[in-house]
């Protein structure tokens, strides 16, 4: 922490503007949900929930409800069931698959012929809990390498400050959720968006930066990153390969915290204050 006798910082020149806004969070629980109330934020968990949630959408999941825990998971879906919807349940617990669950959080397994059109309930141990903190924001999408351009070409034109959230893994900031930080950040600043007076914005792009310069590039920094060594450690080394591939899903999905619902973001949604 800080000496307590300092006096305040000097504002920088230019001060930031408000509405062009981009401001990068390392993890969840350096943000306070207060902060982002009004706003668009993206919710970034590269390995691997915002990758399979992606998935699930576009293999024809009408929507997917995240939860907190694993036992509103089976509540959710008893819920759901008998209100005669056609539901699986999904997500991970320390990266593996939970008895009782019909799918992990691996990507690769949400394919159409497993959607066949059942909405999911998900929870994982960190993308999920990182998207009901940020309820009280505007607008709430979920991004990743996977959806980079869809993502970018969503926000780089709203009128509200841009947040954009890392999910971290357990308490710890993550570089895997870094990377596609600093791409958007990167996307962005060439769309007219303004980093603040943070360095959390410019070192994800640092980061993003020096990985496109370092064969093999991406899939090689996600491997090193704290999520991928998890992933390598239990066996998954294919789904971090998955989630390498930029631009693989060019869908944008939108968290709606009143329905507590995330689908495919509508275009005519995209600006509205």
């Amino acid at each position: 922490m800080p000496a307590p006798d300092l006096p305040p910082l000097p504002p920088l020149t230019p001060a930031p503007s408000g509405a062009r806004d981009l401001i990068v969070h390392l993890h969840s629980r350096l943000l306070d949900p207060a902060s982002v109330a009004g706003v668009t934020v993206v919710v970034i968990d590269q390995i691997r929930a915002s990758v399979t949630m992606t998935a699930a959408l576009h293999a024809g999941a009408p929507f997917i409800e995240p939860v907190l825990t694993v036992e509103k998971a089976f509540v959710r879906a008893a819920f759901h069931r008998n209100q005669g919807t056609r539901v699986l349940i999904g997500g991970e617990r320390a990266g593996v698959a939970v008895l009782g669950f019909d799918l992990d959080n691996s990507p690769r397994n949400f394919t159409p012929d497993r959607i066949d059109g059942r909405s999911l309930v998900f929870t994982t141990s960190n993308g999920t809990a990182a998207l009901l903190l940020v309820r009280r924001a505007a607008r709430i999408l979920v991004g990743s390498l996977a959806n980079l351009s869809a993502i970018c070409d969503a926000v780089a034109d709203d009128p509200r400050p841009v947040h954009i959230l890392c999910s971290g893994t357990r308490d710890e900031i993550s570089l895997d959720d870094c990377l596609p930080a600093g791409a958007m950040v990167q996307h962005l600043l060439a769309r007219g968006r303004k980093l603040t007076s943070d360095d959390s914005g410019r070192m994800c792009l640092a980061l993003w930066r020096d990985t496109l310069v370092a064969p093999p590039g991406i899939a090689r920094a996600l491997r090193e990153s704290r999520g991928g060594r998890n992933l390598a450690r239990i066996g998954l080394d294919a789904d971090i390969d998955f989630c390498a591939i930029v631009d693989q899903i060019p869908i944008v999905p939108i968290f709606d915290p009143a329905s507590g619902r995330v689908t495919i973001e509508k275009s005519g949604s995209r600006t509205t204050t």
